[in-house]
């Protein structure tokens, strides 16, 4: 799934469209939220393709506020500590073969899943660890990236407004 963000008045082909998979959309919306509450109070849907948005004002001060601190090192200083964050995220046992490395249910079972991995023709073992009986953190699927930051305050200053669709 991603997040199609249309502007309702483009001054130039940047202003037009921006684009984020939902990874890399739901923690540029929360940091924007999280950092310019006042800002961003004009859309109260930022996690949804409802078409919610800011008027063109709206996302002019807001553009003005993200170049700030992208020049000023708030946005790196927050992409650093959201790298160390989600780098410090444990994994944990696979919820399918609850750790075991075997998914021994009607799928799995069904499936040939329930024996261990055969390493010359990758068959058998849970496919959703592949056998190890772990899985990495859901929450580091989930990007943060200064460049991201950089085109959605392009796309906001040229963009006249905006809806997420």
């Amino acid at each position: 799934m991603a997040m199609d963000i249309y502007g309702k008045n483009a001054t130039a082909e940047v202003g037009r469209y921006f684009r984020n998979t939902v990874w890399w959309w739901r923690p540029l919306a929360s940091f924007l939220t999280a950092a310019y509450p006042e800002l961003t109070a004009g859309c109260t849907h930022w996690q949804s393709n409802d078409g919610d948005g800011l008027d063109e004002n709206g996302a002019l001060a807001l553009a003005d506020a993200l170049d700030r601190d992208l020049a000023n090192g708030r946005v790196t200083a927050h992409a650093d500590q959201y790298a160390t964050e989600i780098a410090a995220l444990p994994d944990s046992d696979c919820d399918l073969c609850q750790g075991t490395g075997l998914r021994t249910d009607g799928i799995g079972r069904s499936r040939g899943m329930d024996k261990p991995r055969d390493r010359d023709t990758g068959k058998g073992g849970c496919n959703g660890c592949q056998g190890t009986g772990r899985r990495r953190h859901w929450d580091k699927n989930y990007s943060f990236d200064v460049e991201n930051v950089r085109e959605f305050a392009a796309f906001l200053r040229h963009s006249g407004g905006f809806e997420i669709c």
